[in-house]
């Protein structure tokens, strides 16, 4: 059986009033193309927003990073930037900071987050999306998750969970090629805190069970300042978590969230 791919590409395209939201008819172009190019591509998909960003979630078979997915949805960013120029929208095509696709949108702008999978009976996840923050804004929310015992209730009672989770984190201040610093809790729990506590810098970018081997958290980690070599918003990052069984159950993947931590953002990424 082939595996399933699950993919979020996400981009500012094109707001009403100023960095708040989508106009309809924008959101509805983007949806439009994506049900009619994507016949005989992809399996299923959902279109949503959070703030000014428009994130695309397609369900495939195609593995991660494929050229005919990713075109797909920056085809449909394209044409609905036409419309938001046509409607005189703020920011329209704010993020698509490059204009010849290149084979994948990873470095092109929109924010990406992928996971192929093999599928479970029944296969639970939670999708994240911010505007207005940089990707270590999941950092505490997930390290909560998989790494502290009062959070995950499953760390001290599921076999399978109490073996720990792989950790690969990125150096998003590197540029020159993808720094990456794989840790394993809870033997390095402590390491892994001394990392995602600077969350300018360190950001998780993907988890793995060390019970399975398998992939339960996939992460956004585009910076966009340095594609545009200058500020041009923040990076508006989106996440895949997997939940339940050998993976945290959703509630002990969602509790750390209503600590509502302070994390760097709002208008002109000015703010804490």
């Amino acid at each position: 059986m082939a595996k399933i791919t699950l993919s979020i590409i996400k981009a500012d395209i094109g707001s009403i009033g100023g960095h708040i939201k989508p106009s309809q008819r924008l959101l509805e172009v983007v949806e439009n193309y994506v049900k009619e190019k994507g016949r005989g591509l992809i399996i299923d998909y959902y279109i949503g927003y959070t703030g000014d960003d428009i994130a695309i979630l397609t369900t495939h078979k195609k593995g991660a990073a494929n050229p005919k997915i990713h075109k797909l949805c920056w085809d449909a960013f394209l044409a609905g930037t036409k419309l938001a120029k046509a409607q005189g929208l703020y920011g329209a095509g704010q993020d698509l900071l490059v204009e010849a696709f290149s084979g994948n949108v990873k470095g092109m702008g929109p924010q990406v987050a992928e996971i192929e999978i093999e599928e479970r009976p029944a296969e639970p996840f939670l999708f994240f999306q911010a505007d207005k923050t940089e990707p270590g804004a999941f950092n505490l929310p997930l390290y909560l998750a998989f790494a502290d015992p009062m959070y995950c209730a499953g760390l001290i009672l599921a076999p399978t969970i109490k073996k720990g989770f792989k950790w690969v984190i990125m150096d998003v201040a590197y540029t020159k090629i993808d720094k990456i610093i794989e840790l394993n809790s809870p033997e390095e729990s402590y390491d892994v805190a001394a990392l995602l506590r600077d969350n300018g810098r360190f950001v998780v970018e993907s988890i793995f069970s060390r019970a399975t081997g398998e992939q339960v958290v996939a992460a956004s980690t585009t910076r966009l300042h340095n594609i545009a070599g200058k500020y041009v918003g923040k990076d508006d990052p989106v996440m895949l978590v997997r939940a339940q069984k050998d993976f945290p159950a959703t509630g002990e993947i969602l509790a750390p969230h209503t600590i509502g931590p302070f994390v760097s953002g709002f208008m002109r990424g000015s703010h804490t």
